[in-house]
């Protein structure tokens, strides 16, 4: 009898596990969907961007039960930059430790946008 209730416990414990994640794929679906429909026009430019703040987060490696896994949290090195008035981020250690708050770089943005010319999504890519 107990082994009949372990056994019906996690099989609830599957399909309810299961139901959430066909439904949160459903949902990033549907969200990737609308985010696409939104997207009207792209630009890319090199531009040059003023460094306006730094974070620098450490990564660690998580344990459960004493156990190490095998994946950690890498360390994030943000930088936050402005554009014509428009702030965006970008994670990169070399630009962290090559550059200071206050100076610029150039960088290649590439926008997506709204029929407004609003963006709703943007790229950042160091040039070579």
């Amino acid at each position: 009898m107990k082994t009949l209730i372990e056994n019906s416990f996690w099989m609830i414990v599957i399909v309810f596990g299961s139901m959430y994640l066909i439904f949160l794929e459903i949902r990033n679906y549907n969200n990737n969907k609308r985010l696409k429909s939104q997207i009207k026009y792209t630009e890319e430019s090199i531009v040059d961007m003023k460094i306006i703040n730094k974070r620098f987060s450490k990564g660690t490696i998580m344990r459960i039960s004493g156990a190490i896994l095998p994946s950690v949290l890498p360390s994030t090195y943000t930088i936050e930059l402005e554009y014509k008035g428009n702030n965006y981020e970008i994670n990169d250690q070399e630009i962290f430790t090559s550059y200071e708050i206050g100076e610029f770089i150039r960088l290649k943005l590439i926008e997506s946008l709204d029929k407004d010319k609003n963006i709703i999504k943007y790229d950042l890519f160091k040039l070579s």
